[in-house]
């Protein structure tokens, strides 16, 4: 035998090629919603334009910025008005400190490293030569003013910032919470047993919200797929709070064990829990820490107005307080003192300390600084080191049931199939979803951050004197925003009004958790000089520079989540082979999870990972699903994203996967006969551009799971639910 002719191989890869162009171009791309955007455009992101003193910013300046945003050539987006100087003045009154006047290395602290600038804005233009273009799949328009969504997932936001010092073993069912503290010292008993009943209390508060009761406003969302993904009449409980979609349905514990084990082994069963309780993943001959930085506990940031409206106006805080503290350093402070500009916990010696995820400004601290493909990187090794078995419809591995090449007998997968095929395509999911995201949020939403939407809470609050200055001038007239601007007159028909008159607005419950806020924030701002230490309701942030330089929406973690889980759920079998009624576990019926010890206090870093017992046990579908969930969340749980944002973005993630597995079923030979099923995140109708027209799943089509046959073909399965056996 000879290999194929030249010239047949170059018809067939160009066959190939147009195939997979025509898959991802057959079907119509979505129309995108209009994002309701007006003036004054308090409801849009404005980060990177002049805020004045009331938070405001110059509606001309907003219109360059979306203009540029609206066409790929970098000319247009060159005339947004991004801001690079700051008044000596503007620094005064917040806890940020002025910026020295270099750096550690002795390099002069110009501009660029003072102001932060926007991030990739036109990289939804970008075009891909896999998966879906990046604008081929809408996001649903994000909650609108007056809704009680908004309100709802912003007060959960609001409570995540004054939980963030709980312990995530606190985040279960009691019965849970029990088996768990029966183990402890007394001290950390009592340390769970108080968190777990401030979780409850936080899920009670938040219960009595419109939206988590069940009763919408008019501009609510009405599609009920989407109300039921978004927990629409779902009370809030210790075992689902601050959770997602698609855990396993019995008391789980709160994290992923994919973000706290180690590598356990091959050998299933007791003989993984000791490896794993290392909490070191096998990286070839090296190894990955799961431990996390400590940011220092009960620190958090733009709690005072000038803080916030500087930050808003591109000052980059974080760099700041990093030269700060690497100059301290340098310059022999003593610890106490470099502590004091440090956003971590330092030790002794001055060094940054880790520890297990064991709180929830923990897991913030994690995507703070995390690539963002790094935690699924961290699960694909694990399971390709404990052997969990490939998905049935692909060849030539052990547990295959397809009869390719005689099932594989004389050879295993590895360039195409195996380990690194797998490894690669979780950062290239990662890039394509980037991309999709980025088109979403700049292109098309233009959605404020928490961290604006609290300011304007702030605002309402103070009765439209958000600066707590005055004038200057000898009467010392209050900055305010006057009667009669539109800025005023649109937060009084919408903000306002979940609030008054006298507290008795749309939404009671708003009153009492504001008022916790205003007290956790006067204790921040207890050392500021006046106007600094005025009541302040703005949302207490984990991160001193707030948000990312770009909108909220879709959510940048929560795409790349969705994308990444989806992959791994497609390589890997979330069903037995021999048993399709029996789930694939990561901890088996009876077996123990991994789950950090509390600790006696918010600082303790001699955290233990302890083993908890889960008589239903815990299923690698399960588990990859509250990966994608964990890591969405904690962008929420540091202030930086709605709940929307994290549930939207993950199913555009996965859209984005499937898209690019189906265009790779053009890469192998017919006789192969390769597939894939992937169990979905949530019922769920799939976008028109994975969809073949007269084939297989059809617009409007709700499904669970799907199978990718070698066609490319998305087809409607059903797998056996996970029930507690």
């Amino acid at each position: 035998m000879k290999l194929p002719d030249p010239e047949a191989r170059r018809h067939s890869a160009c066959m190939r090629r147009i195939k997979a162009a025509k898959q991802s171009t057959a079907m119509p791309f979505d129309t995108h919603p209009d994002n309701g955007e007006d003036v004054p455009y308090i409801f849009n992101f404005r980060k990177g334009l002049k805020h004045d003193k009331n938070g405001l910013v110059d509606p001309a300046d907003y219109e360059k910025f979306r203009d540029g945003l609206l066409e790929h050539h970098p000319e247009t987006f060159a005339d947004a008005p991004l801001v690079t100087m700051y008044a000596e003045d503007d620094l005064d009154g917040g806890h940020v400190p002025k910026p020295p006047a270099t750096d550690a290395c002795g390099n002069p602290m110009t501009f660029d490293k003072l102001f932060r600038q926007w991030e990739s804005p036109t990289g939804g233009f970008s075009y891909v030569l896999q998966g879906p273009d990046a604008l081929a799949i809408a996001t649903p328009r994000a909650p609108d003013a007056q809704s009680a969504e908004l309100v709802a997932e912003m007060a959960e936001v609001y409570q995540m910032a004054l939980d963030r010092d709980l312990s995530v073993a606190a985040y279960m069912d009691k019965s849970l919470v029990d088996e768990l503290a029966a183990s402890m010292t007394a001290a950390a008993r009592k340390r769970i047993n108080d968190d777990h009943a401030k979780v409850q209390g936080s899920a009670d508060l938040l219960s009595r919200f419109r939206w988590f009761k069940g009763h919408s406003a008019p501009t609510d969302e009405k599609l009920q797929e989407r109300r039921r993904r978004r927990r629409f009449g779902t009370p809030q409980e210790p075992k689902n709070l601050y959770r997602g979609e698609g855990e396993d349905p019995w008391p789980t514990p709160f994290l992923s064990q994919f973000m706290v084990m180690g590598t356990g082994g091959s050998c299933p069963g007791d003989a993984r829990t000791e490896p794993r309780k290392s909490g070191q993943i096998v990286y070839g001959a090296q190894r990955i820490d799961q431990a996390v930085r400590i940011a220092t506990p009960g620190r958090d940031y733009m709690t005072a107005w000038k803080d916030w409206r500087n930050v808003q106006n591109a000052y980059d805080a974080r760099g700041v307080l990093r030269a700060l503290a690497a100059k301290a350093k340098a310059d022999g402070q003593s610890v106490q003192d470099q502590q004091k500009v440090s956003e971590d916990l330092l030790s002794a010696t001055g060094a940054a300390q880790y520890r297990p995820l064991t709180r929830l400004r923990d897991l913030a601290t994690y995507v703070h600084d995390d690539q963002l493909y790094q935690a699924y990187l961290n699960a694909a090794l694990i399971m390709l080191a404990e052997g969990y078995a490939y998905d049935p419809g692909i060849p030539y591995h052990g547990n295959t049931a397809n009869g390719a090449g005689g099932s594989g007998g004389n050879r295993e997968p590895f360039a195409v199939f195996g380990g690194p095929h797998l490894l690669t395509l979780v950062t290239e999911v990662s890039s394509r979803a980037l991309r999709a995201v980025r088109a979403s949020k700049f292109q098309v939403h233009r959605r404020l951050r928490p961290e604006a939407l609290g300011a304007l809470f702030h605002t309402v609050l103070s009765g439209y004197k958000p600066s707590g200055e005055t004038d200057g001038a000898g009467n010392q007239v209050p900055v305010e925003i006057p009667h009669g601007h539109k800025a005023r007159s649109t937060l009084g028909g919408t903000v306002a009004r979940y609030l008054f008159p006298n507290g008795m607005g749309t939404e009671p419950a708003l009153s009492d958790l504001l008022t916790k806020v205003r007290e956790h924030n006067k204790e921040i701002n207890k050392d500021l000089q006046s106007p600094g230490n005025a009541p302040s309701w703005l949302l207490p942030m984990a991160f001193p520079e707030g948000s990312p330089m770009h909108p909220a929406y879709g959510a940048g973690h929560a795409t790349v989540a969705g994308a990444c889980v989806t992959l791994l759920k497609a390589f890997f079998a979330m069903r037995d082979k021999d048993d399709p009624a029996k789930p694939t576990y990561v901890v088996p019926p009876g077996g123990d999870a991994i789950v950090p010890d509390p600790g006696v206090s918010m600082d303790d870093v001699t955290i233990d990972l302890r083993t908890l017992k889960i008589e239903q046990g815990l299923t690698l579908e399960g588990e990859l699903n509250k990966l994608c969930w964990n890591i969405s969340n904690g962008r929420n749980i540091a202030g930086v994203h709605y709940y929307t944002d994290y549930i939207e973005s993950a199913l555009l993630g996965e859209a984005i996967t499937l898209g690019i597995l189906r265009e790779q079923m053009t890469c192998y030979d017919d006789a192969e006969n390769v597939s894939m099923t992937v169990p979905l995140l949530t019922r769920r109708t799939l976008p028109l551009a994975l969809l073949t027209d007269g084939k297989g799943v059809q617009e409007g089509d709700e499904v669970t799971a799907v199978k990718i046959d070698r066609d490319g073909v998305l087809h409607a399965v059903t797998l056996a639910p996970r029930i507690a056996p």
